[in-house]
């Protein structure tokens, strides 16, 4: 099959990705980088949509054993703060409250690569799923518009996403380790199982690639 993606542009009202504790917040995995990261070659206003995160979505709408690569950025957004008190079934009662930072008025872009199992953007209907606290009205994501892609290679540019540092994912959007000039590296947490899993050495957003794909990489000027 000819190496081709789906373009699909989605907004969402209220979004919830990932979690890290600061200072009794917990704050999205995907929030705008510290100050310290805020020099050099940072791309401003654009916040990337994991590989494992929305990859993970669409599998759970058309099953896990499909061969399904996605990818993606959040192009808008505002931020917000919530408290919430999680309820732990087991003990019937509810925990003490925690404050959530979360994402408003959100709109992105999912790359999806076409595959045998994802040949039509018709699949995902008018809607997905993305993220944590879906009892609380978090995570639907509206479908705008999609488009078939034939990606264009540039010669040097800042990475605008999250993904697994392996050679079968990142050959999915034509990376290669050989190409990474200057890596950004973390975790994403990667799936064995309904229950399980484990976290995998990962690129994140502003590692500096060579003869990437256009809709992954902000040109370095």
């Amino acid at each position: 099959m000819q190496n081709i993606f789906f373009r699909m542009t989605f907004r969402a009202d209220l979004l919830y990705i990932g979690e890290r504790i600061k200072k009794g917040t917990f704050k999205p995995s995907i929030s705008p980088l510290t100050a310290k990261h805020k020099s050099g070659d940072r791309v401003d206003g654009i916040l990337p949509l994991p590989y494992s995160t929305i990859t993970g979505a669409i599998k759970s709408l058309l099953g896990d054993k499909k061969d399904i690569h996605a990818i993606g950025k959040i192009v808008k957004y505002k931020k917000g703060y919530m408290a919430v008190a999680p309820y732990d079934t087991a003990l019937n009662t509810a925990k003490l409250p925690i404050t959530i930072e979360y994402l408003a008025d959100v709109e992105g872009e999912i790359y999806i690569k076409k595959t045998s199992n994802f040949s039509s953007t018709v699949l995902l209907e008018n809607e997905f799923y993305l993220g944590g606290l879906k009892s609380k009205g978090f995570g639907r994501c509206e479908v705008i518009s999609g488009k078939e892609i034939e990606p264009e290679i540039i010669g040097k540019g800042v990475f605008l996403s999250r993904i697994y540092y392996e050679d079968s994912i990142l050959r999915q959007f034509g990376i290669n380790k050989e190409n990474i000039i200057k890596p950004y590296f973390g975790y994403l947490f990667k799936k064995t199982s309904s229950f399980d899993g484990y976290y995998q050495k990962s690129i994140f957003e502003n590692t500096i690639i060579k003869n990437g794909y256009n809709f992954l990489m902000e040109v370095l000027r």
